[in-house]
């Protein structure tokens, strides 16, 4: 028996309809398990290579240590931490120009930036949605306050000393400086439901003004 073209049709709208579905399913999975945008928490590929533990890495293990907060300029000032411009990435490389064949190369491209004025479009790896509002000033003064008898951290651990600033920053991004390439922090989705965590634990306000536009 030959089906009717309105089972024809019924058919290719119900096949229509549940790969529509699916596709919207896949998406919400992706977007709720991983960093936005999508790629399952590893981060986008980056123009030029900035291996963290040569600048941020202890001395001890063979860094520069750098503080976050010199090249992260606006991190303890305001709501963003800021990437540095490439005249900033001269102050050192003007000279330094690296030992190892790919270092000498990738620094040649910073150089080369600087000296055809265009700025290095590096990719977000942590990245909010627009409606959320993060200061990072509010936080950095927070974990590393003195004055401040107790705090808790994101996964609820008892934090009674202050921390440092590169401390306070690896709270949410993990030891950036031992990171030859950045990457999300294991475990760390930075969605809602984790900061409010973090609000209550520290006895912060929840209010949705606090942190959506």
């Amino acid at each position: 028996m030959r089906p009717s073209a309105k089972m024809l049709t019924l058919g290719l709208v119900g096949l229509t309809v549940t790969v529509v579905m699916g596709f919207l399913i896949a998406v919400l999975l992706i977007s709720w398990f991983s960093n936005p945008p999508f790629g399952l928490g590893n981060a986008p590929p980056q123009p030029i290579a900035f291996p963290h533990t040569v600048h941020a890495g202890s001395e001890a293990d063979g860094g520069m240590g750098i503080q976050c907060e010199f090249c992260h300029r606006n991190v303890t000032r305001g709501d963003a931490a800021t990437v540095p411009a490439v005249e900033q990435c001269l102050f050192c490389h003007k000279t330094i120009g690296g030992t190892g064949e790919t270092a000498k190369a990738e620094i040649a491209k910073v150089r080369q930036s600087f000296e055809e004025n265009d700025p290095i479009n590096w990719e977000r790896v942590h990245r909010l949605p627009d409606h959320v509002r993060f200061i990072h000033e509010a936080h950095i003064r927070f974990f590393t306050d003195p004055d401040q008898p107790t705090r808790t951290g994101i996964n609820g651990e008892s934090i009674s000393e202050p921390l440092t600033v590169p401390e306070t920053c690896s709270v949410c991004h993990g030891d950036v400086a031992s990171m030859t390439e950045v990457q999300p922090k294991q475990g760390q989705s930075l969605k809602m439901g984790t900061c409010l965590d973090c609000h209550r634990n520290n006895n912060v306000a929840t209010d949705c003004t606090v942190c959506h536009k």
